[in-house]
């Protein structure tokens, strides 16, 4: 006897069905990402989706770690189901494109799969789409990823979103000098993650460190705005060489994204702390309106690919598909019809095959009415279709309302 299982069960958790509007809505988002970051002259790259876990783990965070979905193979390595499409690419930039021209321009459309906690918003299978520009690490290499991400995002149709910008470089700039522990380290930055100035201040106190050193930390979460909080930055920040080069390396950023026209949707955040190991230089996140978590996070790795053997600077991003599409769909600028223009009669008239042959040529959506009825049942289809005309097989048309 067969066994009967309830369809709500069928599917493990984290991962979903999509089809008819909600597919039809991410291949269109994905179409148009496609595109923009062609125009950039960015080339598509498709990591395999499943490799060795060492390769995998070896510069991922302890939380992406924690979250990959390992399995041995049938000689006992361990592989893993691919957790972050950066990490395979930098593998492969290093291990057979060594000898190609640099800068090197790639943009993926990848599945991404995490085993993270089951919850109503959480998937474990979800779609990234990003850009890695590899070999490069002057300031125009970091504007021209952080322009990309404001063209991507407005090439989706977003109407509100801003990206805050930050200097991983400058933290460590003041943090490296005083020799802190792994746990004073996370303090710091989880106080800064948390904006909590008080937690910060506890944080600073208990780490040896001079007056002005002090100043400059606990002045980070206060930094965020315009351009003008550059020079309170070199002000109250830069009491080393190396926090001074962070900040006018942000000030050539910041003038370059105003040239392209992307400082706009830009907001700088000196307080701003990424999680991800990798980040060494300037981070990023992309934030629209309605939606309480980052739809784009991106940033510069510059010792990613030494992990594979090629010491090159690099930087990019990563926009998660299914959120952005909910953001769309809050802003309302996720229209898309499933409807065809035109509802046919399928007859053996090679005219009016022509004819539709022309029309889908032309980019319209034609659909084929398959029986033999009356004109008036034809008609009524077309419109329970949501079809704007129906040819018919005399050669006949009617436009609909």
């Amino acid at each position: 006897m067969l066994k009967t299982f309830s369809i709500e069960r069928q599917l493990p958790h984290g991962v979903a069905d999509l089809y008819l509007d909600e597919a039809a809505r991410k291949t269109q988002l994905e179409t148009r990402l496609h595109e923009t970051f062609a125009q950039w002259n960015y080339t598509q790259v498709i990591p395999p989706t499943f490799e060795y876990y060492e390769a995998l783990a070896a510069e991922a965070s302890p939380q992406v770690r924690e979250e990959i979905y390992r399995f041995p193979d049938r000689d006992g390595r361990m592989l893993a189901l691919r957790a972050d499409p950066t990490i395979p690419i930098a593998r492969l930039v290093s291990t057979k494109l060594h000898e190609h021209p640099l800068p090197l321009r790639f943009f993926y459309i990848a599945n991404v799969f995490r085993h993270e906690e089951p919850k109503a918003s959480l998937r474990r299978e979800f779609t990234q789409a990003g850009v890695e520009l590899i070999g490069a690490g002057t300031p125009q290499a970091d504007a021209e990823v952080i322009a990309l991400a404001v063209s991507a995002l407005r090439a989706i149709g977003l109407p509100e979103f801003r990206l805050r910008l930050g200097a991983m470089d400058l933290l460590n700039a003041l943090l490296t000098p005083l020799a802190l522990s792994e746990a004073q380290r996370e303090h710091v930055k989880s106080a800064l993650e948390r904006k909590n100035e008080g937690a910060l201040h506890d944080a600073l106190r208990q780490i040896p460190m001079t007056d002005e050193m002090h100043r400059a930390l606990a002045a980070l979460p206060s930094l965020a705005g315009a351009a003008g909080i550059l020079d309170r930055a070199a002000h109250e920040c830069a009491v080393n060489a190396n926090a001074q080069r962070a900040v006018e390396r942000l000030r050539a950023i910041w003038q370059i994204l105003d040239a392209l026209g992307a400082a706009d949707a830009v907001t700088l955040d000196l307080g701003m702390v990424r999680g991800m190991a990798y980040y060494t230089g300037t981070v990023f996140e992309g934030f629209a309106r309605g939606i309480g978590f980052a739809i784009l996070s991106g940033g510069r790795y510059d010792n990613l690919l030494a992990h594979f053997g090629r010491a090159w600077p690099a930087c990019g991003f990563a926009i998660g598909v299914e959120r952005a599409l909910a953001a769309l769909k809050l802003q309302g600028g996720d229209n898309i019809s499933l409807a065809p223009n035109i509802v046919a009669e399928l007859s053996h008239s090679r005219a009016l095959a022509e004819r539709v042959a022309q029309a889908r040529a032309q980019g319209k959506r034609v659909e084929w009415y398959l029986q033999s009825s009356l004109r008036e049942q034809i008609t009524t289809y077309a419109r329970a279709r949501g079809a704007q005309r129906v040819w018919f097989a005399d050669g006949s048309a009617e436009e609909l309302t």
